[in-house]
Parts: C-alpha cells; sequence; structure tokens
C-alpha cells in the first residue's frame, strides 16, 4: 500500500476520534453541570462510570497521533491499530444510556445504540486476533482480505441479530440486556481468550524483550477494553487503568518499529 494512502488513514482515524473525544468530553462536562445542579446522590460514582471510557478514547488518539508523527513502516500494524482503535472509540456508544439517563437528551434511538456496540464489540475483538495473527508469518494482502471479511461478517451480525432490548427507552437501555446479548458476551468472551492465547504463543517462540513487551501491552488493553463494556465503577476504573497501562507500553515498544 502507498505510503501517502497509509498515512490519509491515520489521518481519518485521528481525525473520527478526535471528534469522539470532543463530544464526549462536551457530554462530560454537561452531566457534570447536570448532577451538581440536581445535587443528585451517586454522581461521583456517574463519573467514575463515564471517565475511564473517555480516558480510553483520548489515549488511543494520543497514541494514533504519536504514531502519525514516527510512522515509517509498511506493517500490516499500519492498517490493523487505526481500525481497531476506531472501532474502540465507537464502543464508547454505551455511554450514551447513562448521559441519556442523567441530562434526559436522547442523542440517538435505542435500536441505533445497540447495532453500533455490537458492531464495534465484535469487529474490534476480531482485529484483536488478527494483530496477534500477523506474527506467524500471515500473508498481509490475505490478512487483509480476511480482515475485510471479518467487518462486513460483524455488521452483518450486528444488523442480524434481534434488536430484543427489552426497552424502548434509552434512559433504561442497560448493555446487554437481552437473552442475545448474553450469547454475544460468551463469543466476545471466547474470541479474547483466543487473543490471548495466540499472543502468549507467539511470545513463547520470540522470546525477544520487544515481543514480549508488545504481547503484553496488547493483552491488557483487550482485558481492558473488555472491563469497558461494563457500566458499572470497579470494572470501568479498571478498565481504564489497564488499558492505559497498555497503551504506554505499546508507546514504548513501537519507537523502533512505526
Amino acid at each position: 500500500m502507498p505510503e501517502t494512502k497509509r498515512k490519509k488513514q491515520f489521518s481519518l482515524a485521528i481525525f473520527l476520534q478526535f471528534i469522539i473525544s470532543v463530544l464526549y468530553s462536551a457530554m462530560l462536562v454537561h452531566m457534570t453541570i447536570v448532577l451538581f445542579r440536581s445535587r443528585a446522590t451517586g454522581w461521583l460514582s456517574t463519573l467514575l462510570i463515564y471517565i475511564p471510557q473517555l480516558a480510553i478514547i483520548v489515549s488511543s488518539l494520543v497514541f494514533l497521533f504519536i504514531l502519525r508523527l514516527r510512522h515509517r513502516t509498511h506493517s500490516i500494524d499500519s492498517t490493523l491499530l487505526p481500525l481497531l482503535f476506531t472501532f474502540i472509540a465507537l464502543e464508547s456508544t454505551m455511554i450514551i444510556p447513562l448521559y441519556t439517563k442523567v441530562t434526559g437528551i436522547t442523542l440517538l434511538a435505542p435500536n441505533a445504540v445497540v447495532i453500533i456496540e455490537r458492531f464495534a464489540m465484535i469487529a474490534a475483538a476480531m482485529v484483536f486476533v488478527f494483530t496477534a495473527v500477523q506474527y506467524f508469518g500471515t500473508n498481509a494482502s490475505r490478512l487483509k482480505l480476511y480482515l475485510s471479511l471479518t467487518i462486513i461478517a460483524a455488521l452483518f451480525l450486528a444488523l442480524a441479530m434481534p434488536l430484543n432490548t427489552g426497552t424502548t427507552d434509552l434512559a433504561t437501555l442497560t448493555v446487554f440486556s437481552s437473552s442475545y446479548d448474553a450469547l454475544l458476551l460468551c463469543a466476545l468472551i471466547l474470541i479474547y481468550l483466543v487473543s490471548i492465547s495466540t499472543y502468549i504463543i507467539a511470545v513463547a517462540k520470540d522470546r525477544s524483550t520487544h515481543s514480549i513487551t508488545r504481547a503484553a501491552a496488547f493483552i491488557l488493553m483487550m482485558i481492558g477494553n473488555f472491563f469497558s463494556m461494563s457500566n458499572a465503577v470497579i470494572p470501568s476504573v479498571i478498565s481504564g487503568f489497564l488499558y492505559i497501562t497498555g497503551i504506554v507500553m505499546m508507546t514504548i515498544s513501537s519507537k523502533n518499529t512505526f
């Protein structure tokens, strides 16, 4: 792929995440004002659920910006990482029901929130698999073909799964509230376990410091991203800590490869 096209991919991913970061920052400020004015109980818990999700988006944006500045590689990572961070940013749609509950403002219909969440969750999980598989010498062009087919399949599944959310009110919508989402959660757990196992196998074959650091970074990001799917305080705080730690390690490990 030409260098110019690769840079455009990075620029598009950075632009999308910048827009999402600005939007969610504005929502956070608005939520905080509403909570203080209403003197509602549990305001701190609400912010602790929201802030880690925003931290994940911003840290991903910063990492992509760093890669854009030092980008010199022809590695498949130049395709995978912008996609991965874009899908992770889209996962943050799950915070919209919380915003609606606090402010009473509906930004998206419940069905739209569910479809975007499902697509982003499946797509991000599968891209994590591809980041691990590439270390086993898979042909880059073939890997991109499989990646494209996987993304199309994720979109199809998100659209095809029944939209039985159990509510027509976005303010009462919770993640994994239906039996279909319970099956999706089980599938996501399996996909993440496959990704983690693949990285462990890769490290066993190549025990260099770079490989170990990179594998550990991706595993921390995977676990952090998985915990971010929960709208509970403790999992949300854990998700932010693990994900940002993974991003820092990724930045260090990518110093000589991008």
